[in-house]
């Protein structure tokens, strides 16, 4: 009796811990029908694809996606953990087992199909034309995102059997041979895309103006091809790294084709092989054009150094011109015209020089003229400088070497250009002047005449002989050296002043003699009055006060107040 109850127990505790279970395989009993079900469909577009074109091979894409996506939600929430695997039963793992296998096989010939096809239409395409160059490859292109979704499929069916226990050691290696395959296949493509779109470049830049739509065309088709390859290729880069194989060499062919720096940047392998391929490139291209280079630049430098030469002889013989002419031109436009021979010459060789080099000259001069517009509005205070340094350079109001009150400076002028001035002040400071405001103002040239007048003003007192005053500055100011006897020197009483009778005194000097004779004269004649007793006043005024007492200024007493 007691073993009979003891295996009643066990059958109740047994059936208790099964009730778990049963509930669970019937709870996902129709997620299982839902994925046969997209199974069955998905396996009927892979291997028995409809026949379409336009918007209904759109849509069976579409829906082919809407599928996959579907059985992939529906993947991951049945085999999500162990937990999740434990609650299938085990006919509901075999019919996934069933299914993950069926679509491996459909999908691997699927691959073999399309692979197969997309090679026909690479061997089959023999149109030279441009437009429709752009349609294959534009078709190409779609072939090669629906092989991509084909092989990204594939990656999630190896992964989805590894949960399932079922093995991929063999497919994992069919798998990673072929992308290895196509991986290389896609770097030789970018390879010959980019050489393609060199050479149209090439043609483009001599081509006629009729060509240049078919060429830019080709090259749209090329540069279409390009992306469609580096997106395949990063794709078949990421499958190769699930797959753990090494992809450090299509990653360097991935950076150097988009140009994006990534972090695989870092990775040691891929810097290393990048480096490497930028050195065979920049190798590779110093032995193709360097020595085409090398001429050119030996050519351009023997040009500008003959325009140089033939600049500077021309600068000379156009001031040795200028100097034997009888014009009588300044230094100043004497210079001017030196240097703009100077720069037309230095310009044409430069202009020669860029066309030696390849660059079109037409279109950079057009270029300037255009910019010219542009910079002549942002620059009308240096053009108004420019204006300026032209005027004075026609009406020649000073020359180098003048000294000159111009602009509020008070100096030497030691250059001009056509936009400022240079000018040295006596105590040896060097002030750039703008042309437009020494233009604007009163010019003085102190240094134009060849004579100047020395003006000085001396006082004797009032007491004193004028008649001897007179005679002493007449014999001291004609015994200067430098003073001239015509004209004639003036010396005049002029002025009957507060404290002194003043004597003008005018002698002529030439202009250099100037500030020598103005210091001589003024030392000698106050040496000459020291000498006769003649006296030089200073200001003075006699001060008398009055002082008168009257009635109002006597003081009074004020009111006490209390």
């Amino acid at each position: 009796m007691l073993r009979y109850c003891y295996q009643r127990l066990c059958l109740i505790i047994i059936a208790l811990c099964l009730i778990p279970t049963a509930v669970a395989s019937s709870d996902l009993a129709p997620q299982i029908s839902q994925l046969e079900a997209n199974h069955e469909r998905l396996t009927r577009y892979i291997l028995h694809p409809v026949k379409a074109s336009g918007e209904q091979r759109l849509l069976i894409r579409l829906r082919v996606k809407q599928i996959v996506d579907e059985q992939e939600l529906q993947m991951n929430e049945l085999l999500n953990d162990e937990d999740s695997l434990a609650a299938l039963s085990a006919q509901q793992l075999e019919t996934i087992k069933d299914i993950l296998e069926e679509q491996a096989t459909a999908s691997a010939d699927a691959l073999i199909e399309l692979d197969r096809h997309i090679n026909e239409e690479r061997s089959n395409r023999t149109t030279e034309d441009s437009n429709k160059l752009l349609e294959w490859e534009t078709q190409m292109a779609q072939l090669q995102q629906r092989l991509d979704a084909m092989l990204s499929f594939t990656m999630k069916n190896i992964l989805w059997q590894d949960k399932v226990g079922l093995t991929t050691s063999s497919d994992r290696v069919t798998f990673s041979k072929a992308l290895v395959e196509r991986a290389d296949d896609i770097s030789l493509l970018l390879v010959y895309s980019e050489q393609q779109i060199a050479e149209l470049d090439s043609e483009k830049s001599e081509a006629l103006a009729s060509e240049q739509e078919h060429l830019d065309t080709a090259i749209r088709a090329y540069q279409q091809k390009i992306d469609s390859n580096n997106s395949s290729l990063e794709l078949t880069v990421n499958l190769l790294d699930q797959l753990g194989t090494n992809t450090s060499k299509y990653k360097e062919v991935l950076i150097a084709s988009t140009g994006s720096v990534t972090e695989d940047i870092f990775n040691v392998n891929v810097i290393s092989r990048l480096i490497s391929r930028w050195s065979s490139k920049l190798w590779s291209a110093a032995l193709e054009y360097g020595p085409d280079l090398l001429f050119k630049l030996l050519l351009i430098i023997a040009i500008l150094a003959v325009f140089s030469f033939a600049a500077k002889t021309a600068r000379k013989l156009v001031l040795k011109a200028t100097n034997n002419s009888k014009l009588n031109l300044s230094a100043l436009l004497k210079d001017f015209f030196a240097s703009i021979v100077h720069k037309i010459i230095m310009l044409f060789g430069i202009l020669v020089a860029l066309g030696q080099a390849g660059i079109e000259v037409g279109p950079l001069l057009a270029g300037f003229g255009m910019a010219g517009i542009v910079i002549g509005f942002a620059l009308q205070g240096t053009l108004s400088n420019f204006a300026s340094g032209l005027m004075i350079l026609i009406y020649r109001p000073f020359d180098v070497n003048d000294m000159v009150k111009a602009g509020g400076v008070s100096g030497t002028v030691e250059k001009l250009s056509l936009v400022n001035a240079t000018i040295k002040t006596i105590d040896n400071q060097r002030i750039i002047v703008p042309n437009n405001k020494i233009w604007e103002d009163v010019i003085t040239n102190v240094t134009a005449e060849r004579v100047r007048r020395v003006d000085l003003v001396f006082g004797i007192g009032y007491k004193d002989d004028i008649a001897k005053a007179e005679a002493v500055i007449t014999s001291v100011v004609k015994a200067h050296e430098h003073v001239l006897k015509h004209p004639e020197p003036v010396i005049k009483v002029a002025n009957l002043g507060e404290s002194s009778v003043d004597f003008w005194v005018r002698p002529w000097v030439r202009t250099e003699n100037y500030w020598d004779v103005y210091w001589d004269l003024t030392r000698q004649i106050k040496l000459k009055f020291d000498e006769e007793g003649i006296n030089i006043p200073f200001p003075q005024r006699d001060v008398h006060i009055y002082h008168t007492h009257t009635a109002a200024e006597e003081p009074q007493q004020l009111p006490e107040t209390k």
